[in-house]
């Protein structure tokens, strides 16, 4: 069986020799926790694609040197939820630059300060705007803490390749690392708007995938993990896997709506 993501992203592996991962090549509890956060968050993003394609990307980041992470991380992320949530409300209020659908993440710069990332479908929003929002709300005077790209359509599977590195990072706190971009982040690591719809992976045979990609076996790229397991990984074209899982997703709430109806 493979597993199908909404991102076009495909994998397969045998779940007997996973269960049996030592603690040395990731342990299984750690490395399927890992595939599974990173899984959720593709899923996220390329259906927030699908609803309406990602058209920009920001970034947040605080000027003053940060310390007490443990204790820091939760303001900066409790002032970047307030920036998203008032937003969102001028969203539904209808005043200009109101935010409608988004993905974001956080991760930590090279001199250990944590910073957001964002992507989202809204078309106007005035970057001096949104500086000067996240300026008051993290009480710093900075003319480049907010930075703004536009997303060409041909490279949204490297932004979506870009955030998802992020989320194979461990958030135990134990966790040790060289480096202060590689430190844990005390904080959430990802979240976004409620107002798409997520599909969520297919679970699915490798000849019924055939019928649909005749090309999957060019486009493997297989990865040892250990000595005895090794994983599958396919890179299908994205819009063709969406229709086909919601083509299953439609065909699920039929037959629901039939018993229902038969009970």
């Amino acid at each position: 069986m493979i597993s199908l993501n909404p991102s076009g992203f495909a994998c397969s592996f045998n779940s007997s020799a996973i269960d049996n991962l030592t603690h040395d090549n990731g342990g299984k509890k750690e490395f399927t926790a890992n595939r599974s956060r990173r899984g959720r968050f593709y899923n996220v993003l390329s259906c927030l694609h699908y609803s309406e394609p990602i058209k920009t990307f920001w970034t947040f980041t605080i000027k003053e040197q940060q310390t007490n992470f443990e204790v820091s991380d939760g303001f900066y992320s409790g002032q970047f939820q307030k920036l998203l949530k008032g937003l969102t409300l001028r969203y539904k209020r209808a005043a200009p630059n109101g935010l409608k659908d988004f993905v974001w993440v956080s991760e930590a710069q090279e001199r250990g300060n944590i910073h957001f990332h964002l992507v989202t479908t809204t078309n106007f929003l005035s970057i001096n705007y949104i500086q000067n929002y996240w300026n008051t709300l993290v009480n710093q005077d900075s003319k480049n803490s907010v930075d703004v790209e536009f997303i060409e359509q041909k490279s949204i599977r490297n932004i979506s390749g870009y955030f998802a590195k992020y989320m194979s990072k461990s958030h135990d706190k134990n966790f040790e690392s060289k480096g202060l971009k590689d430190r844990v982040i005390f904080c959430r690591s990802f979240g976004y708007s409620r107002n798409f719809k997520i599909f969520d992976k297919l679970t699915i045979h490798r000849n019924e995938l055939l019928l649909e990609f005749p090309e999957l076996e060019e486009k493997k790229v297989t990865k040892k993990i250990s000595e005895d397991i090794s994983i599958d990984y396919y890179f299908l074209d994205n819009k063709k896997v969406m229709d086909l899982i919601k083509y299953v997703d439609d065909l699920k709430r039929e037959a629901l709506g039939l018993s229902k109806s038969t009970q």
